[in-house]
């Protein structure tokens, strides 16, 4: 009898555990998964050519030209895009082609927005 009680207990307790382990799992990976690759929305082609976001290709090509004493890049064309919004503003993110030197390269540049106190900040510039 006390076998049969030690058995269900420990048959209980190891079933607990793999609970236990496989909802902490889970719960970790969906918060892993919603936090920063689902707020990204992608822009779509038709969209690319929005005065806003040649706006904001150009600021980034110009603080780049501005902080790189070799750098004369021209705008050509925002290839891809993806946004993302939050309580603080508006990050872009943008696969830029650019003339450099007789050569088009493709560059990609991260932009932070905020419209309410017209801030904008270049993130990167890769």
């Amino acid at each position: 009898m006390a076998f049969r009680s030690n058995f269900l207990l420990l048959t209980i307790l190891v079933a607990f555990t793999f609970y236990h382990v496989f909802a902490t799992t889970n719960d970790d990976q969906k918060l892993h998964n919603s936090s920063e690759h689902d707020d990204w929305q992608s822009i779509s082609p038709k969209d690319l050519n929005d005065p806003k976001l040649v706006d904001i290709a150009n600021f980034a090509i110009n603080t780049t030209n501005l902080e790189t004493k070799y750098a004369e890049l021209e705008f050509q064309s925002i290839s891809e895009g993806k946004f993302k919004v939050d309580n603080n503003g508006t990050t872009y993110d943008l696969l830029i082609v650019a003339m450099e030197f007789d050569e088009l390269n493709v560059y990609e540049t991260v932009v932070f927005e905020n419209s309410k106190d017209n801030v904008r900040k270049l993130i990167s510039f890769d």
